[in-house]
């Protein structure tokens, strides 16, 4: 004698004919209608379910085979064509999210002080950590899952959500716009942990690996940025320029000497120095300060005709072996003689 054979509800009966492997629908939905008091609900060891009993009753199972009525008052009550859902949700599944910035947020660059703009796009895995709150705030009336709609849905709330974290993180490492891709993979790491809590919290979701792919930033803000580098730079020679010039500033031949290099190194800085020092207008005038006792020469003079120091700049040579000796040398490097 055979037994009894009970009605059973199954995955396989799902709207979109999913199977249970199939990684990329995050809930079947089905439905049915009640034929047997002794009606069974299959659950499969890939799944949790949710189970919806006359459009009002829910009951949250794991894997398994359950009754539909699990009390004698339930069977009591039941009459034959109540309808039953049952929502089926994956263990394990991960859905892939493409994720991007729709809009430019707005960012001072900690170095320059300049304003720039920055977008990003990336991705992320979502899988479900807490079935009964998924149930509640994702699924509800929906009878299938929409990849598409669901891709939509929160890709947008990662970029909604990337402004504040993004600068949050920025602001915490003191990071310049041209250490974002050194430091990717940190901030992808940060900007995941802090997404996660909120996504099982709001939607019992769980993010794994986010990953931003890459950062968009407009060439004229980094070509604005590099510019003002450049100029810092330049202030940060000009004051040891400067600071040369004001050690070597009773030292007229040395600092002669450290003119004309730097006039031939950097021409530009050679001018604006002149222009500090008021050393352009001294040559402007054709004037020179005497190294011996400070006063004003006219240049080509070769000797001051206040002291009577030698202010020539002219190679001196020895009268005797007709080598050529610095300006301000007594004797000669060749022979001896005294210049």
């Amino acid at each position: 004698m055979f037994g009894r054979k009970n009605q059973v509800i199954k995955f396989d009966q799902n709207l979109c004919h999913a199977s249970v492997d199939d990684n990329s629908v995050l809930f079947v939905r089905v439905s049915d209608v009640v034929t047997d008091k002794h009606a069974i609900v299959e659950v499969p060891f890939t799944h949790n379910a949710i189970l919806i009993k006359g459009g009002g009753d829910v009951r949250y199972y794991k894997s398994g085979n359950y009754d539909v009525f699990d009390n004698r008052s339930e069977v009591k009550d039941w009459k034959r064509g109540l309808s039953v859902e049952v929502v089926y949700i994956p263990k394990d599944t991960r859905v892939l999210i493409k994720w991007g910035t729709r809009n430019r947020l707005r960012y001072r660059d900690e170095a320059s002080n300049k304003v720039i703009t920055v977008g990003a796009h990336g991705e992320f895995d979502i899988s479900v950590t807490n079935p009964e709150q998924f149930f509640r705030k994702v699924v509800g009336a929906k009878r299938e899952f929409d990849l598409d709609e669901f891709s939509k849905r929160y890709g947008e709330t990662v970029a909604s959500e990337f402004a504040d974290i993004f600068l949050k993180i920025v602001a915490e490492k003191k990071l310049t716009y041209d250490r974002f891709s050194a430091n990717k993979k940190e901030i992808s790491q940060r900007m995941g942990e802090i997404l996660n809590p909120e996504f099982e919290r709001e939607w019992g979701l769980s993010v794994l690996n986010f990953k931003i792919a890459d950062f968009n930033l407009l060439d004229e803000d980094m070509n604005a940025i590099e510019d003002f580098a450049a100029e810092a730079r330049q202030r940060e020679r000009l004051k040891e320029y400067l600071a040369e010039i004001e050690r070597l500033d009773d030292k007229q031949w040395e600092r002669e000497k450290y003119l004309r290099k730097l006039e031939l190194d950097d021409k530009a800085a050679y001018y604006e120095v002149l222009k500090i020092t008021g050393l352009d207008n001294e040559k402007k005038l054709g004037k020179d300060k005497c190294p011996n006792c400070g006063m004003n020469y006219n240049v080509g003079d070769p000797f001051c005709p206040h002291c009577g120091q030698r202010v020539s700049k002219e190679p001196r040579k020895c009268p005797d072996c007709g080598k050529m000796n610095e300006p301000s040398a007594a004797f000669c490097s060749g022979c001896g003689k005294r210049l």
